[in-house]
């Protein structure tokens, strides 16, 4: 084998060891199920046909009213018969009752019956996962609630147990069965409905596995996630003894115990008194605090009832005896205390204890006497409390005239609690949590719910493991930071790390454990690497390392260790400003429009520049950064896959739906010098530029959180070598199948983990092979939930080695060591590869070069004779050279047998002009007429991306085809595209609703991309062209997009109309539905003055004060811009229309092009230089008319137009001299210019803010 593929091993495995854990799995963590359904056929089951599907990855079971079935049936499993067994599956139903038989007989073949065990599944809450016996003649042999022991003759022996499931049949819950001899166990989300002890003669010891349909009324039921193990003696004893004792205390006496009672847990919690949450009047972690209430009872006691939990931590005890003790308050307990209470004097006393965070006890008891009354005792200020009991405080008598009065934190049903033990469940308004029974997962996978974090300590948005397997997560907001430590059979501990020195470290958007210590990315502000000081295994003290500040969501995010271990990747989305660097790999970064650019027609990331969201690598030793990769928009999280390559998750800008510059979000490569070319508004570079680097995979619409490899997880060896990319809006965790291609690479994407609502914000593994997420952000409801593995698959670490790809990795990689850095061997190593057909080699070698001083190679460029190599190296030359480089670049690409190249040649061509007139300079008239001719033949194009390409350097050459043929290609449009989405969008109402409408009513992206860059082009139309124009964005306005899709179109139309004339626009009035009248119906005031010769500081000094709308709309006649330029329907249309000057410029670029006319001239406007044939030299602005005649607009505000005939012209010229004036302002005072910026800015508009700022 080659050393460089032995390299290549020993990367993938060293970046494997970094990653992995050392794992700690328990016995019965580790255990192995076999999945009996594979998500998508019935292989190895047999039903009747018509009546079993698979339907959204469930099992899916159906009758009809028209079609109802006469009797029983079941889809059966074919593996063969099951005895001592776990079963475990996740099950809906409507309508009719159905259930899981199972050790079972074939009673008849044809209509495939069952007779046997059956687990029942039943909308009445005491049948749901009771034990029905099918055609055995025993029919309910327990309900829900009985722990049954059934003896040799058949009698019965049935003990009450609490069976509080909470299972809504209409969503997803779980069933798991447990049979072991003649031990026979259901549970419902996890608690035990029936224990069966069956020693009755007809017994079923082994038999068939089967889902019922059952007869009746018309019903569906689904089932996944089934799993089925066998049990050996040994491991069904482990199991059962491992279950929950049947009783709902976990420690009672024969004084207390589980009756089940004809009124709801919650109703007779909600009748009156309420009980209150009470505790003392401060709570602190490891808190302990004592109540007592005493109260006296009648005599001819019927029954009695008690109710109570506490956060954390309970012992209750009644009259001295020890009726509750319980350290899971979520989980609270109904218990029948008839024998407790006596005639007389009792009392309730409780001791508390409080883990961390806020706490109290609620409790209520009810007492029926024979005659009917009731008596309520529950927990309000009439109960007493204390930090410091003495003496017996357990019994009555005992002096508590020192204690305190409770003290009421939160009334029943509300706060952070609920109604622990009922439907409400723990949680109260935070109770919205998804049910874990509601999370979609693969077969073979299952979702646990691990802890749900109360209101006081925020909402989570960022994950990390120690070493220890306890995880750290932080609040968004100011809540804290906090240890979360899992612990079998246990609450989890939680323990708030913000205290102490540490108090105000909180919003980390980014967490990462590494050597003993954390590092965390802070929203707003900095990164910090916490450690402990004393070796009391604490984090107390913190380092605080040089990073950027401000960004919000779009700030401060992932770190990440590098897979050399020596250094760490911080990650930064669009609005945070890039920190101070030591070096750069990506060379450059620029703005690169060759058209000009919408900003958001919602104002959102208005003026926001290049570098957009970036990826920096940390040196912790010398504190210097070096930029590896820009132009996100929003990516929070990265991750390493096993070569060591990093992976970026970015965000879309879900308002652009259905416009051409959307772009979904996507996982990309961030390779080294990369530019993935965000840019603000309608800037987004296409993904084919040459200048930057397609994603790995596009995904769709949603929100990008957290990203975790998966190799150190014990799943299965396909998503060890996945990413797992978290989605926020659409609730949706995806597996990233990577697959290397060349250099860089390919995948696919698989919904891993699913629900609605499901939030996730950040994910990470633990030391136990399992995958930990968190849900939350914004305020919203937060939890963590556990996706470990059960299945029976092959969890091994992935070897496989494509030797290409290895070998083409290593090539890149050798390239990117000269990535931002000079070295005398960088262009004689990179320059061979800037052909290459491996574009991520193209790329490595295109940076390696750029990197070098340009004097070093610029020379070369005109040397080379392959065409991608001179596309390649001309990219380069224009994102490094300057303008006295561009003739010679211009020079070597019309060298280019531009239809003889290939489709990803061309489009590199088209970008090199691009980049050439943006980077370098404008061409001149004669380099303009040749690249036309040049390209003018290949429109139109069968590829919709050399089109658009084509299309954007003709329409900046002012080809005077270009709009015939755009208008061709919008005219001559197909159906557009309907991306498949739905499944997405399903998942989140909310956001969803606009993109089903958009797949209802697609957009014709393709074609208002065509439209959007023949907006400024004023050559080449004829009044039946501009019609069809403005019809097609009329049309492309009823139809569906993001909340900027219509303001875009707007602008879109806007900007068109405004190079029509005044004659053009009233003949398109009865399309564009245009009120247009140039002329002002309102006084124009007159300039007062006193002038003074204005400067651009002069002018942004006298902006600050109170403006007059009415001033400056007058200015804008009074000062002469009228005579050029239209804004809002006024005005002439010699110059550009300014109606669009607030969606393109700032006010910066708006006063110094005023006061500096000729600095920034545009193509269209700038004035000329005609020399007639009698030897007259005029110079203005030239605007040729139909039949080939000139009027020329002299330079001077008061200067009159002049008509030259076509045949009195003898040349035309560039003038460098701007049509407008530079004293323009320098008649106005200081008021009179304020007023006329700010009108300009508004755009007219007399109700915008700039009005009222000062």
């Amino acid at each position: 084998m080659p050393l460089r593929f032995l390299r290549g091993i020993a990367l993938a495995i060293a970046c494997t060891a970094l990653l992995l854990p050392t794992l700690s799995v328990n016995a019965e963590d580790s255990a192995s199920f076999q999945i009996l359904f594979n998500g998508k056929n019935l292989e190895g089951w047999k039903g009747l046909p018509g009546l079993w599907s698979v339907e959204d990855g469930a099992i899916t079971g159906q009758t009809t009213d028209n079609e109802p079935i006469k009797a029983n049936t079941f889809l059966v499993w074919q593996g063969g018969d099951v005895s001592d067994f776990e079963f475990r599956c996740l099950v809906r139903f409507e309508g009719n009752n159905s259930g899981v038989q199972y050790r079972s007989e074939l009673t008849d073949p044809d209509g495939l019956a069952l007779k046997g065990y059956q687990a029942d599944l039943h909308p009445r809450a005491d049948y749901m996962g009771m034990m029905y016996g099918e055609k055995t003649g025993r029919g309910i042999i327990a309900t829900g609630g009985q722990q049954v022991v059934i003896s040799a003759d058949g009698k019965k022996q049935v003990t009450p147990i609490n069976a509080d499931h909470n299972a809504p049949t209409e969503r997803w819950n779980e069933l798991r069965i447990i049979a072991v001899g003649n031990r026979l166990v259901h549970q419902i989300n996890g608690v035990t409905t029936i224990d069966l002890t069956d020693n009755h003669p007809e017994a079923f010891a082994t038999g068939l596995l089967g889902l019922q349909l059952h007869r009746g009324p018309a019903m569906k039921v689904q089932f996944r996630n089934l799993l089925y193990r066998k049990l050996t003696a040994d491991q069904g004893g482990e199991l059962l003894d491992s279950l929950a004792a049947p009783t709902a205390a976990a420690e009672t006496n024969d004084e207390a115990t589980v009756k089940p009672s004809k009124q709801p847990l919650e109703t007779w919690l909600r009748s009156a008194p309420q009980p209150q949450w009470v505790w003392a009047k401060r709570a602190g972690s490891n808190q302990k605090v004592w109540f007592r209430r005493a109260f006296t009872a009648k005599a001819n006691i019927k029954s009695a009832r008690l109710y109570a939990t506490c956060d954390n931590r309970l012992q209750l005890f009644l009259n001295g005896k020890l009726i509750e003790k319980s350290s899971r308050w979520e989980q609270a307990t109904a218990l029948d205390v008839t024998k407790a209470v006596r005639s007389g004097q009792n009392l309730i006393a409780c001791e508390c204890q409080n883990d961390g965070g806020i706490a109290a006890l609620i409790a209520k008891v009810t007492i029926t006497y024979a005659d009917g009354s009731e008596q309520q005792v529950a927990t309000d200020s009439t109960w007493k409390q204390t930090e410091k009991p003495v003496g017996d405080w357990k019994q009555t008598g005992t002096d508590d005239s020192d204690w305190l009065a409770a003290v009421k934190i939160n009334a029943l049903g509300e706060g952070t609690w609920g109604i622990p033990g009922t439907a409400t469940g723990g949680g109260g308004q935070k109770n919205n949590l998804i049910r874990p029974y509601e999370i979609t997962a693969p077969p073979g996978f299952e979702v646990t719910q691990v802890y749900e974090v109360p209101r006081d300590q925020g909402s989570w948005v960022s994950l990390a493991s120690d070493d220890k397997g306890r995880l750290y997560a932080c609040d968004q907001g100011g809540a804290g930071l906090y240890r979360l430590t899992l612990r079998k059979g246990q609450d989890a501990l939680v323990e708030k790390v913000s205290v102490g020195s540490l108090q105000t470290i909180s919003g980390a958007q980014g967490l990462l454990w590494d050597d003993g210590a954390l590092w965390l990315h802070r929203n707003g502000g900095h990164l910090y690497r916490l450690t402990d000081s004393d070796g009391d295994d604490m984090l107390d003290s913190a380092q605080q390392y040089p990073g950027t500040r401000g960004g919000g969501e779009h700030g401060n995010h992932a770190v990440i260790k590098t897979p050399d271990g020596k250094a760490i990747y911080m990650v930064g989305g669009n609005m945070a400003p890039l920190a101070e660097h030591q070096r750069s790999r990506v060379p450059t970064w620029y703005e690169g429009h060759l058209i000009t650019r919408m900003w958001d027609s919602n104002g959102h990331a208005r003026g926001r520049l290049a570098p957009g969201g970036w990826i920096t690598r940390l040196d912790p030793e010398t504190k210097q950064q070096t930029v590896l990769t820009t132009g996100f928009r929003n990516e929070y999280d990265a991750a390493l896959n096993r070569f060591g390559d990093l992976f970026a998750y970015d965000a879309d800008m879900e308002w652009d739906l259905g416009l051409p510059w959307y772009r979904p979000t996507r996982i990309c490569f961030a390779a080294s010098g990369a530019d993935y070319g965000w840019r603000s508004g309608s800037g987004k570079w296409p993904t084919y530029y040459e200048d930057t680097l397609p994603p790995v995979v596009e995904i769709g619409p949603g929100s990008p959180t957290g990203v975790i490899s998966g190799l150190a997880t014990s799943f299965p060896t396909k998503y060890r070598d996945a990413l797992f990319a978290c989605d926020w809006t659409f609730g949706t965790m995806y597996a990233i199948h990577l697959q290397p291609d060349g250099a860089g690479y390919t995948g696919t994407v698989e919904p891993f983990v699913f629900g609605a609502p499901l939030p996730l914000t950040d994910a990470t593994v633990g030391t136990d092979g399992c995958l930990y997420f968190a849900v939350g952000g914004r305020g919203t409801a937060s939890g963590v939930y556990r996706v470990r593995y059960v299945g029976d698959q092959s969890t091994d670490l992935p070897t496989d080695l494509d030797a290409a790809a290895a070998a083409a990795r290593e090539q890149r990689e050798k390239l990117e060591r000269f990535h931002g850095l000079v070295d005398n061997q960088a262009i004689a190593e990179a320059w061979p590869h800037l052909s290459s057909t491996d574009r991520y080699i193209r790329h490595a070698a295109r940076i390696a070069v750029e990197s070098q001083p340009v004097d070093s190679w610029a020379a070369k460029v005109a040397d080379e004779t392959d065409p991608q190599s001179k596309i390649t190296a001309t990219v380069a030359l224009a994102r490094r050279g300057n303008e006295s480089h561009k003739d010679a670049a211009i020079a070597g690409l019309l060298k280019l047998p531009a239809s003889e190249l290939t489709h990803g040649q061309l489009l590199g061509l088209l970008r090199g002009y691009a980049l050439i007139f943006t980077q370098l300079g404008a061409p001149s008239n004669p380099q303009r007429q040749q690249v036309i001719d040049q390209l003018d033949g290949l429109l139109p194009s069968k590829h919709a991306d050399q089109n658009r390409e084509l299309i954007r350097v003709l329409a900046y050459l002012r080809s005077p085809t270009v709009a015939a043929k755009a208008m061709q290609l919008i005219n001559d449009r197909g159906a557009p595209s309907v991306p498949p989405w739905s499944d997405l969008a399903s998942r989140n109402a909310s956001y969803g609703g606009r993109i089903l409408d958009l797949m209802k009513s697609p957009p014709p992206s393709d074609e208002i991309m065509y439209a959007y860059l023949i907006r400024e082009l004023r050559d080449g139309w004829t009044q039946a062209l501009q019609r069809d124009y403005f019809t097609f964005l009329n049309e492309a306005a009823k139809t569906s997009g993001g909340a900027s899709y219509a303001g875009y179109l707007t602008r879109i139309r806007d900007e068109a109309l405004a190079l029509c004339t005044s004659e053009q626009r009233v003949a398109l009035n009865e399309i564009t539905g245009e009120n247009f009248d140039p002329k002002p119906d309102f006084d124009i005031a007159e300039i007062k003055g006193p002038g003074q010769r204005w400067t651009v500081g002069a002018v942004a000094k006298a902006m600050r004060g109170p403006k007059d709308f009415a001033q400056g709309r007058s200015m804008f006649f009074s000062a002469k811009c009228a005579a050029c330029h239209r804004l809002r329907s006024y005005g002439d249309a010699i110059g550009p229309d300014l109606t669009s000057i607030p969606n393109k410029f700032d006010q910066d670029y708006v006063i110094e092009a005023i006061v500096n006319p000729s600095k920034h001239i545009s193509d269209q406007y700038g004035s000329s230089r005609v020399l007639t044939i009698d030897g007259q030299i005029l110079e203005g602005l030239v605007v040729k008319q139909d039949n080939g005649d000139l009027t020329l607009y002299p330079v001077g505000q008061d200067a009159k137009p002049v008509a030259i005939p076509a045949e009195d012209v003898e040349s035309i010229s560039e003038s460098k001299v701007s049509q407008m004036p530079a004293e323009l302002l320098d008649t106005l005072s200081a008021e009179e210019v304020r007023d006329l910026i700010t009108y300009l800015m508004s755009a007219g508009n007399e109700k915008d803010r700039r009005w009222t700022s000062k």
